[in-house]
């Protein structure tokens, strides 16, 4: 009996490290949010075209957040999913699907964020691409100025949107 007892002793001792150990890994935060009514999204005017883009859509961000010794935040990694659907803002029957799946990741020290992944994408009816920008893109968190992108630019996608919005 001694020898269980001593040998429960040992493994609960070398148990309580471990825990500590795992305790200081990332904290986890999940958020849904859901907008409803359309919203202003960007201006189709750069394009050529005398409407904006208004959008309904939700998100959910599910963040991975890491900290250093002192509790200062040093990193970030969230994984992006949303849909939703794009407006002509002067004619709300004119629509098309929207979505996108990527991950953003914020690193405090460089002072940068960088999102990889389908950050966006536009369809009809799911048969065919009208537009989309996969890639990944580098932003400075502080001015979020692009330092490199190697994806189709949101402009680009933007373009492909309005196109599309003024044929409906």
């Amino acid at each position: 009996m001694k020898k269980l007892t001593l040998l429960l002793a040992i493994v609960g001792a070398a148990l309580v490290p471990a825990a500590s150990a795992s305790a200081g890994g990332p904290s986890h935060v999940s958020v849904t949010i859901t907008v409803s009514t359309p919203s202003p999204n960007f201006s189709c005017s750069p394009y050529g075209y005398s409407f904006n883009v208004l959008a309904t859509f939700t998100v959910t961000r599910d963040s991975q957040l890491f900290y250093d010794d002192n509790g200062n935040l040093t990193k970030e990694i969230r994984h992006v999913d949303f849909t939703g659907t794009l407006y002509r803002s002067d004619d709300l029957s004119a629509t098309i699907p929207y979505a996108g799946r990527w991950q953003r990741t914020l690193d405090v020290a460089a002072n940068t964020i960088t999102s990889t992944g389908l950050m966006r994408y536009s369809h009809p009816d799911g048969s065919g691409m009208v537009s989309s920008d996969p890639g990944q893109t580098v932003v400075d968190a502080s001015t979020f100025n692009t330092l490199s992108d190697t994806a189709s630019t949101n402009a680009d996608w933007q373009s492909g949107v309005c196109a599309y919005l003024a044929a409906e």
